[in-house]
């Protein structure tokens, strides 16, 4: 996995409890290929049919051709050698070389229609860390939202909670001012709802809704009782 990879168990736990049962067997196969970015947020899963063929193929070091929207909606046909899935932020992305651009790239899997498999196989980099690459990659890359918020908490125990890969974080003398771009506003909820300290929002006005949002999610999941869940 990647050297970013935190508490590796746990976050594979979480993995499991958010794809469908068929899929937590299979899962097995996908650990050494799955990473995660410092205090990765889970999020939503994407597609499992895509994510296992993924998952799979950076095992075998195979090459897959992969149908690809990306987020300017254009649509593209490209093989690619797959190293490893990374969760960051409440996204998944695989990361690996692009045939097409003869070059590394990052894709959003849930950009990916589909996964179809080639004959050809591929030596991974010796050493190559697709963490930091995702890392590197989104911190250049363009961001629909522009979020800034104050953390009422010690900047010393902030700093530790929060990814700077993804944050920049101020003191101020009402507390830690946040500075982040992103793409989706779900993934910046649950990450500032897992803080322990509160918290003000200065912009975007979006993202009051993308909490309340959670906070719906989160209350009907704490009033459901057995007896209401699906035979």
């Amino acid at each position: 996995m990647g050297t970013a990879a935190p508490a590796s168990a746990g976050a594979l736990a979480k993995i499991e409890r958010v794809l469908p049962h068929a899929l937590r067997e299979p899962l097995a196969a996908m650990r050494e290929t799955l990473s995660f970015t410092a205090n990765a947020v889970i999020g939503q899963a994407p597609g499992t049919g895509v994510l296992l063929a993924l998952g799979q193929a950076s095992r075998a070091h195979t090459t897959v051709g992969i149908s690809h929207q990306s987020w300017r909606q254009e649509h593209t046909e490209r093989d690619i050698d797959p190293y490893g899935v990374v969760v960051h932020t409440g996204s998944w992305y695989v990361v690996g070389h692009d045939h097409l651009r003869d070059s590394l790239r990052t894709f959003r899997i849930d950009r990916i229609t589909s996964v179809t498999s080639r004959a050809d196989s591929f030596t991974a980099s010796d050493g190559f860390d697709r963490v930091a690459h995702l890392t590197s990659t989104l911190a250049q890359g363009p961001y629909r939202w522009q979020v800034e918020v104050t953390v009422h908490g010690p900047l010393h125990e902030i700093t530790r909670r929060l990814p700077r890969s993804a944050v920049t974080l101020t003191a101020q003398p009402t507390g830690v001012l946040m500075h982040a771009r992103a793409e989706r506003l779900d993934g910046m909820a649950h990450m500032l709802a897992s803080l322990k300290w509160p918290f003000t929002i200065h912009h975007p006005d979006e993202l009051r809704q993308a909490l309340k949002n959670l906070a719906a999610q989160l209350t009907a999941a704490a009033q459901r009782r057995a007896k209401e869940l699906p035979q």
